[in-house]
């Protein structure tokens, strides 16, 4: 299991975080077979700093890819890291959105968009999610909505430290975003 975050010094805890983001969006595309080819290459590049967690980091990544459960988001219709920027309003005044958005998932009607969050202390429930994380998501949800005009756009969290998928729902999504407008 991945150190507590509270308990890691912010770099120390910030790499580890890019390092699980890494080995989530490249690793999946290797065959199971050279996971652990890998894995040993990428560890001591992914955490030069913080070797002494390279195990912990590893594991989770492995046991990630491996729940059947999220099987789905690392998919053949997923993709990993997807950029985008574009021009939004905010209060009516313009805005542009830039970001990357960690995984997202497309089938024939409909787009899910996820972010890795990984946080020590999940909340139990979506009401309970910090009001950034979904203005983030909502900000996602509106970008995939420009994106992929009349499929259905859900938004997801996959706690990492919980290894378990969060389904926000479109009304709170909505509401974080209330203020923004795609044009």
């Amino acid at each position: 299991m991945l150190e507590t975050l509270e308990r890691l010094d912010p770099e120390i805890a910030r790499q580890q975080g890019i390092a699980l983001h890494a080995l989530l969006q490249h690793l999946g595309r290797v065959p199971r077979t050279d996971w652990d080819i890998v894995l040993d290459r990428a560890m001591p590049v992914l955490l030069p700093d913080a070797p002494d967690l390279a195990d912990s980091v590893r594991q989770k990544a492995v046991a990630i890819l491996t729940r059947p459960e999220l099987a789905g988001i690392f998919g053949a219709n997923s993709r990993a890291e997807v950029p985008f920027l574009m021009t939004a309003t905010r209060r009516d005044k313009p805005v542009k959105l830039a970001g990357r958005i960690d995984r997202i998932v497309v089938t024939d009607d409909s787009v899910t968009v996820i972010d890795y969050k990984s946080d020590a202390n999940v909340p139990a429930v979506p009401t309970e999610v910090p009001p950034h994380y979904l203005m983030q998501l909502g900000l996602y949800a509106l970008v995939a909505r420009q994106l992929f005009p009349g499929k259905t756009v859900n938004a997801q969290i996959l706690w990492t430290a919980m290894e378990s998928l969060m389904n926000l729902p479109q009304d709170l999504l909505q509401h974080s975003v209330s203020d923004f407008t795609m044009g």
